[in-house]
């Protein structure tokens, strides 16, 4: 019997230990996945020979929201369009280079990034998506506020 409860209380004990290290381990997963937004367009300025410092202080000021956010709407952008991930971080690097910020609740910020990737003229149908794009991430936008 009493064997049956330090068994029981150890197993307790290694589960509650577990659940915990699994969570921060998840979160700090997540964290540096939306972080490599910021990082990759940093790497990209980096390569074109601006400094390490400078380059990464330049990433984090294209971005306008948190990263988390600024992450999921990114997501969203690619899934609607046809936009390559790389082109997207490379077109983010030159307004950053430029040191104009990316607001991906805009609907014209969206077309012009749209626009300027896909280099062609937008069909209703494309429009109508990066409209519903626009929507989703100013709802987005009002759930991290």
């Amino acid at each position: 019997m009493l064997t049956r409860k330090i068994l029981t209380l150890t197993l307790l004990a290694t589960t509650l230990t577990l659940s915990a290290a699994v969570q921060v381990e998840a979160r700090e997963t997540i964290r540096q996945q939306t972080n490599s937004i910021s990082n990759e367009i940093a790497d990209i300025l980096f390569k074109r020979g601006i400094d390490e410092d400078k380059a990464l202080l330049l990433s984090r000021a294209v971005i306008t929201t948190n990263e988390e956010l600024f992450s999921l709407m990114l997501n969203n952008l690619i899934n609607t369009t046809n936009i390559n991930k790389n082109a997207l971080l490379e077109y983010l690097s030159k307004e950053a280079l430029y040191k104009r910020s990316v607001d991906l609740t805009s609907y014209a910020s969206v077309i012009k990034i749209s626009h300027s990737l896909q280099n062609k003229a937008l069909t209703r149908q494309e429009l109508q998506k990066l409209s519903d794009l626009v929507e989703r991430n100013g709802r987005l936008s009002k759930v991290f506020s």
